[in-house]
């Protein structure tokens, strides 16, 4: 933002006061001076001002924080005593606003006789100086006013307008408009623009239209002065890549209430060098009229947080300077918001005024900062080592978007979920009640770069409506609605997905849940999973808690992500969990005897699960089997028809001294015995 210092001075005085020392001034109050450039006749500051202070996009708005931070006296234009002729304004044009969240103020004024021509040379000084060319007197007082007050204003060429009346509305798809630089717009119904009784002749808050520009035979001007919505105006300028110092300060918001008062400082410019007049009035559509926020500031908070004893009456003093209507009363001081300074809405932001205008300088250095020593938080241990697991397993950590959409999030099953405001942001705005459709987008990113054999997890939030997932669980779909308010069930889930089969994602899966919970008993259930394919999805659960699901996904969803190749997925609750970690180790010393390993295949049903095997197994105690493993399935000759042979690996280790195989052969024999009696499994010949 730059800053002429001969303009400056019309509204606090400066002047006595060398550059470089009201630049220092400016940088400690956080409007930071990047530059001083001095002409032979003025001298240019450029500012560095933060997205959150749009005020200070203007001079008058600099004046102000130089007024607060030096204790001087702010003077404004006097525009009490703009003349007005007797025609009112509502004879001569009209204002319709369709969409009142888009704008929530719009204001017209006409000036008529004008005489368009060149600006008066003061003008086109101090617009050059700013880095502005001189177009004409009409077009360069609506600069003027952009500079002065940070209120960006549009003039039309009123006899241009059809029916002389504006319609505020938004675009209709296919609709077109050239700009006044002759860009060829094409605009869309998220686009707000300004309309005559015909056609579109601005597209809001960025740039006029060419057919409604001043020319040289223009006498009649309206004056737009208004408020749009900063998120349409942001979307609107980078969808049609069309920039400009209007759209630059509507995309930070402006003083709604300095509307009015720009509108008129321009009347007041246009009739002194272009002569004309102005009609009687103002056509004012303002949806809500602005309301001034109270925030209250605990003098004695603010001295605790400083770390400076302030005096309660210093930090009322500082909030005056300010603009803010600071009043004192019992350790508290209760203030009322200007409308120019929207960034303070929470007693922290009048704490952080108070530091500024006291002085950063002025808070003491400690010569130690004291900092206790504590272990890592168990959770965030535990995330670790689930990412170490993860790593060697060869899958690679995502980080993605938590916000989706609706049509998103019903492939998985949640037909509602939690959206932000709609103002905030207009698509994708729902929170993702899963993580899947969050890494199956990344793996779409993959795919059309070229990039094969992906294998991507992810540990973040998730906020669905509901218990997870998992059709056909029992209690899976508790409403929770009643419990927290119509908020989600928001919980840290664990996602996976692999292009690799089933088995090695399950084997990634359970190698995660052993390294938290060593002695956790996993179980797998086939159940319908919403996004999995059918026959191949199944619960996992816990010690009888289901804790996620794991599965295929269905081709429906590889579809809607245009994913060539079949992935595997699996997601659970990584807080559920957290509950079953072991957090404290015990050591084991290393074994002195040497393991004898059995392999046995066992012939059973077809219908028997690895559960229900693995199961039996565990179910005949034997303290000398130190290890369990599945090792393969056959189906063949040599098994009979609605048989399978699965072979499994019994490993067994004393403590007390070598096993004899003699001893081994009984503990197997009494494992087949069970298995046979249980599940009438029999040894393969």
């Amino acid at each position: 933002m730059k800053i002429s210092l001969n303009w400056l001075t019309d509204y606090v005085n400066v002047s006595a006061m060398p550059a470089g020392e009201l630049a220092d001034v400016l940088t400690r109050i956080g409007l930071c001076c990047e530059s001083i450039d001095e002409t032979d006749t003025d001298i240019v500051l450029d500012l560095e001002v933060t997205s959150n202070r749009p005020d200070c996009l203007g001079h008058i708005g600099v004046a102000r924080e130089i007024a607060a931070a030096l204790s001087l006296e702010l003077k404004l234009s006097d525009l009490s005593a703009v003349p007005v002729c007797a025609t009112g304004v509502e004879k001569l044009t009209g204002v319709e606003v369709l969409d009142p969240d888009l704008c929530p103020r719009y204001t017209a004024r006409v000036v008529r006789g004008v005489k368009v021509g060149p600006s008066p040379s003061w003008m086109v000084e101090r617009l050059e100086a700013v880095g502005l060319r001189s177009i004409n007197n009409v077009v360069d007082v609506t600069n003027y006013v952009l500079m002065e007050f940070g209120q960006p204003l549009h003039a039309f060429d009123q006899k241009r307008l059809a029916e002389g009346r504006i319609i505020v509305r938004r675009g209709r798809p296919g609709e077109q408009i050239v700009s006044i630089d002759e860009t060829r717009c094409t605009l869309t119904d998220e686009m707000l623009i300004i309309a005559d009784a015909e056609k579109p002749v601005a597209i809001a808050g960025i740039m006029g239209g060419l057919e409604s520009e001043v020319g040289d035979d223009t006498t009649d001007i309206l004056i737009e002065s208004a408020q749009f919505d900063p998120l349409t105006v942001r979307k609107a300028a980078r969808s049609l890549s069309l920039m400009s110092e209007s759209s630059y300060r509507f995309e930070r918001g402006v003083d709604p209430v300095a509307v009015e008062a720009a509108s008129l400082r321009a009347c007041q410019l246009l009739i002194r060098i272009a002569g004309g007049e102005l009609a009687s009035g103002l056509i004012d559509v303002w949806a809500k009229p602005y309301e001034s926020p109270e925030v209250t500031l605990r003098t004695e908070r603010c001295r605790r947080l400083l770390g400076v004893d302030i005096d309660d009456a210093v930090q009322a003093e500082i909030l005056v300077r300010l603009g803010l209507e600071a009043k004192l009363s019992d350790g508290e001081i209760l203030c009322r918001i200007p409308s120019w300074r929207a960034d303070l809405p929470r007693e922290i932001d009048l704490i952080e005024e108070v530091a500024r205008l006291h002085g950063y300088d002025k808070i003491p250095l400690c010569d130690e900062v004291t900092h206790p020593v504590v272990g890592d938080a168990s959770g965030e241990r535990l995330r670790r080592e689930v990412r170490d697991v993860l790593a060697a397993a060869g899958f690679d950590e995502a980080i993605t978007y938590t916000f989706t959409d609706d049509a998103e999030s019903a492939l998985f099953g949640f037909a509602t979920g939690l959206h932000v405001d709609a103002k905030v942001r207009r698509t994708n705005n729902m929170l993702r009640p899963t993580l899947l459709g969050s890494l199956l987008r990344a793996c779409k990113t993959n795919q059309d770069v070229g990039n094969e054999d992906v294998n991507l997890y992810e540990l973040a939030a998730v906020f669905p409506p509901v218990v997870p997932v998992m059709s056909g669980v029992e209690g899976s779909r508790v409403e929770r609605q009643g419990e927290t308010g119509d908020l989600p069930d928001e919980y840290t889930a664990l996602g996976m997905v692999t292009q690799h089969d089933l088995p090695q994602l399950r084997g990634a899966l359970e190698a995660v849940i052993k390294r938290l919970a060593p002695t956790a008993k996993i179980e797998i259930i086939p159940v319908p999973v919403a996004g999995l394919a059918d026959g191949e999805s199944a619960s996992v659960h816990i010690a009888g808690q289901t804790v996620g699901f794991i599965g295929m996904v269905s081709q429906e969803v590889l579809d809607y992500y245009g994913l060539e190749r079949p992935y595997a997925a699996a997601m659970v609750n990584f807080e559920i969990l957290l509950g079953f970690a072991v957090t404290e180790r015990s050591y084991t010393p290393l074994p002195k005897f040497p393991a004898v390993g059995r392999d046995l295949s066992l012939v059973v049903d077809e219908g028997i699960t690895w559960g229900q095997l693995s199961g039996a197994i565990d179910s005949t105690d034997q303290p000398e089997r130190e290890s369990l493993q599945y090792v393969g399935t056959y189906r063949g000759k040599q098994v009979p028809d609605g048989k399978k042979s699965v072979t499994v690996s019994l490993t067994y280790r004393s403590d007390a001294g070598t096993l004899r195989g003699e001893q081994v052969d009984d503990m197997v024999a009494q494992v087949v015995a069970s298995l046979g009696k249980q599940l009438g499994a029999e040894l393969r010949s």
